[in-house]
This record gives structure tokens, C-alpha cells and sequence, in this order.
């Protein structure tokens, strides 16, 4: 969700939600009414089933977490962590 989850909401921000944007400032009370609100709803429901009910059901019934998988990728960060504080030492020395 951390990684996943600003692409999500940049994503909708991007192209549907400045695509209805025009339908709320429309002069016609029918696509005021009927088209931006629905549209606008649908969007709404989208971001909530998106970001908030698909990754709690798929938590309860997906597979089980690998914990070697997530063993591994800790010890990556914390290696890569140790190589980018050696090199920034290394920068501090000749500056």
C-alpha cells in the first residue's frame, strides 16, 4: 500500500477527476445534475473499493506472507542504507 497507493490517487486525480471538472461547470442543469454527480460518485466508489475493500479482502484470502521474502528484503535496505552512509561519508570527506 505504501508503494502503491500514490499512483492510485495520483492516477485518479490525474484523469478523472479534471475530466469531470468540465461537467461541473456546465451550463446545463441536466449534466450538472445527472452526469457529474454520477460521474463523480462512480469515482468515489472506484477509490474506496481501490485503496480501502480490495487490499483488506485480499489480506484475508490471499497467500500467506513469504517471511523469508520479507527477511531478505529488510536486510537489502539495511545493506543499502550502510552503502549510501559510506558514501556519503566519503562525499563529506572531499568537500
Amino acid at each position: 500500500m505504501n508503494q502503491m497507493g500514490s499512483s492510485v490517487v495520483v492516477g485518479i486525480a490525474s484523469t478523472k477527476c479534471l475530466g469531470i471538472m468540465v461537467l461541473a461547470f456546465a451550463p446545463s442543469t441536466l449534466f450538472r445534475l445527472y452526469y457529474f454527480r454520477m460521474y463523480l460518485l462512480i469515482i468515489i466508489i472506484g477509490v474506496f473499493n481501490g485503496l480501502c475493500l480490495l487490499p483488506v479482502l485480499l489480506s484475508w484470502i490471499g497467500p500467506p506472507t513469504d517471511e523469508l521474502e520479507v527477511l531478505e528484503a529488510r536486510n537489502d535496505r539495511v545493506e543499502m542504507q550502510k552503502v549510501q552512509d559510506r558514501i556519503d561519508i566519503q562525499e563529506n570527506k572531499y568537500h
